[in-house]
């Protein structure tokens, strides 16, 4: 890969001087930050040059991260000329990769760059898509108003066609972020990190966090979504695919299911509504045998094509089955007990972003070679492409939606669901996705039966947990909704009280953790969970749990563990590895061996 010089001799340097001293916090102490090993890999021209939506492909697009022109905003600016500083897209403003650092007191920033749009693009519509943005985004092309967005998760984009010239355009953007001001889903950011670290919160992640692209379609129609979703049963797809706006309801999709290079199936149907595709015999995904079927979809009219994506689909299912008088988590017709890694996503360098696509693919594999088949990817939403790595490898995901601590008015309630239903409506066709958790334990908590039932009604294809952690903070409180009971009991695990109605798990334990030196985010704390003496006393009591569960949870009944957690983050010392992934902090051969007797008898 291209390297900015200049960006990586930066790098390489504070490298080798934390390698001399104690390497304090990305923006803490005001030395050397800490880095991951990727680090030094990031081009700061050409970020994240990867295609940011595996599961609809298309052949014309161009990618807009890199360098812009940034600035701190204030309410009510007009727009600005030029702005005075640099920032590399997409990484937020908070962090040392962006080369901003620093938070920003107006809580408001411009966005700039010039862009061109390809002469081969001529007579196709151009749409501008947006990764994710913290929180709200104004867009304007040209200094004309293109429209704006809130929800700091999921994607969006803009028809930006007749506001293009056909040389040289300018893209502004203006976003909001207030934070932890604000009632919004923001996870475990917290504002004021810089000056104030706190134990369970972390750096704020504010602004363009992933990555920016044009996109040329068909002008009078193309595919604006699908669904495809697997039934293993009946050996079949049910393939739903949407044009954009306005588009003659004659029109027909057409789905074609390929293995390799050989055609395995094909169906057609009525846009907008849903079709079946017959697979038989089909190849069923899981994290043994993660296979994925190739899938071409064309929207057609009665003599030609007027569009044509490709995508993936992995035929799996998950389901809730009686074994005895107990329920338990099937995965394609047979119990697997899930054993997997609470992973909270961050980076001390990118923060929410990590530096390039293959410390994404890193993490996924790692978490797979040690013996895990299961993530709880925790109140946190990823790009697009880690679960294109998650279902690529084979691995399982909970999938939680980002939470609050603050109580929410109508609005911000309003706002919640509907970015839980962009959650659950953006990332459905990720096989390896198949629990979505709706509220972590009782963080700004509300309406738990209502929202529990309408993720259930929107994706009958999956399990939803209502809170995980009925027991965290308010002892007993169990809304009986869903299909899981979830209790988290750290050290030592437990098992909640098994019933005929709902399967349970284990949603959060272990945080066994320690401080290792010369990897410590904030030297001056304050730490969780860091009372162990080191490695071997860390992983003999990890060996201590693991026993526990074999001998005596799965015996009641337990289908699944979480372990806390995949790697430490800011002040929480409790990872299999350090925040830098650059030093294994429990044995791996022993926690992969006890990892694998949870499930392979």
């Amino acid at each position: 890969m291209k390297k900015s010089l200049a960006f990586v001799t930066l790098v390489l340097v504070t490298v080798l001087s934390a390698q001399k001293k104690t390497v304090p916090g990305t923006h803490l102490k005001g030395d050397s930050p800490m880095v991951t090993p990727w680090a030094e890999n990031v081009d700061k021209n050409n970020p994240l040059p990867e295609y940011p939506r595996p599961t609809m492909v298309r052949e014309k697009w161009k990618n807009l991260n890199g360098v812009w022109q940034f600035g701190e905003a204030r309410p009510g600016e007009s727009l600005p000329k030029r702005l005075k500083e640099n920032i590399v897209v997409p990484f937020p403003w908070e962090s040392y990769i962006s080369q901003i650092n620093r938070e920003l007191d107006s809580q408001h920033a411009w966005y700039k760059r010039s862009f061109t749009v390809p002469k081969s693009w001529k007579g196709d519509k151009v749409l501008l898509h947006f990764g994710a943005v913290d929180f709200e985004a104004t867009v304007f092309v040209n200094d004309k108003y293109v429209g704006s967005h809130k929800g700091a998760y999921d994607a969006f984009s803009f028809d930006i066609t007749s506001y293009l010239n056909t040389t040289s355009n300018e893209l502004t953007v203006l976003v909001r972020d207030p934070g932890t001001d604000e009632a919004i889903a923001y996870g475990k950011q917290n504002n004021d990190r810089f000056e104030n670290p706190q134990r369970f919160a972390y750096t704020q992640s504010s602004g363009i966090w992933q990555t920016v692209w044009l996109e040329a379609v068909p002008k009078t129609a193309y595919i604006d979504h699908l669904s495809l979703v697997p039934n293993i049963d009946k050996e079949k797809i049910t393939a739903q695919i949407n044009p954009n706006a306005g588009v003659d309801k004659e029109l027909i999709a057409e789905v074609s299911v390929y293995d390799g290079i050989t055609l395995i199936s094909k169906g057609e149907g009525l846009i907008n509504a849903p079709f079946d595709i017959e697979v038989s015999d089909p190849k069923l995904w899981s994290p043994d045998h993660p296979f994925l079927y190739d899938i071409i979809v064309k929207l057609k009219d009665s003599t030609k094509v007027l569009d044509e994506v490709k995508s993936y689909m992995g035929m799996r299912k998950i389901s809730i089955e009686s074994v005895g008088n107990l329920k338990k988590i099937f995965l394609n017709n047979e119990f697997l007990f899930q054993i997997g890694p609470l992973d909270q996503g961050y980076w001390p360098d990118g923060i929410y972003t990590a530096p390039t696509d293959e410390a994404l693919k890193w993490d996924v594999e790692m978490i797979k070679e040690w013996g895990f088949n299961m993530i709880r990817k925790h109140i946190k939403i990823e790009p697009q492409r880690w679960y294109y790595w998650c279902d690529k490898l084979g691995i399982l995901v909970w999938q939680d939606m980002p939470s609050t601590f603050g109580t929410r008015t109508e609005s911000e309630k309003n706002q919640f669901e509907l970015e839980l239903s962009r959650m659950v409506d953006g990332f459905g066709n990720h096989p390896s996705i198949i629990i979505w958790v709706v509220f972590n334990e009782h963080w700004g908590i509300y309406d738990v039966e209502r929202l529990t039932k309408s993720v259930m009604a929107q994706d009958p294809s999956r399990l939803v947990i209502g809170n995980s952690g009925i027991d965290a903070g308010r002892p007993n409180i169990d809304y009986e909704v869903g299909h899981i009971k979830d209790n988290h009991s750290y050290r030592p695990p437990s098992v909640p009280f098994a019933t005929n109605k709902r399967a349970v798990v284990n949603g959060e334990y272990g945080a066994i953790g320690y401080k290792v030196p010369d990897h410590i985010w904030d030297l001056d704390g304050p730490w969780v969970h860091h009372n162990y003496e080191g490695k071997e006393a860390a992983t003999m009591e990890y060996e201590r749990f693991i026993k526990m569960i074999v001998d005596d949870f799965q015996k009641e009944g337990l289908s699944a563990s979480v372990y806390t957690q995949w790697t430490d983050v800011e002040n929480e010392m409790n990872g299999l590895y350090t925040y830098d992934r650059k030093v294994i902090k429990l044995d791996k051969g022993r926690v992969t061996q006890a990892n694998k007797a949870t499930y392979k008898k």
